[in-house]
């Protein structure tokens, strides 16, 4: 018996070294792993309730929230803060 493989979309991978030139997307685990804080903490700073000064800048997927590594809009945030 034959079985075909479906023929499948090409569609890019991003990785999570950003090998591919794309911007590298992380969860809240991972960015509060990275920043050694709470995940919890991550999570109330992207919500709407919180302040817009204070809050992270992110992707919103649906109900997933993401944050693209090593972007602008981070490192500006994270400089402010570091102030």
């Amino acid at each position: 018996m034959d079985r075909k493989t479906p023929d499948l979309p090409s569609v890019p991978v991003v990785s999570r070294t950003g090998g591919n030139g794309g911007p590298v997307f992380i969860d809240s685990a991972e960015l509060a792993e990275r920043w050694r804080v709470p995940e919890s903490w991550i999570r109330n700073r992207t919500r709407a309730r919180t302040p817009k000064e204070e809050r992270i800048p992110c992707v919103r997927l649906g109900r997933y929230v993401r944050f693209e590594w090593g972007s602008p809009r981070l490192q500006n945030w994270l400089e402010k803060k570091r102030q």
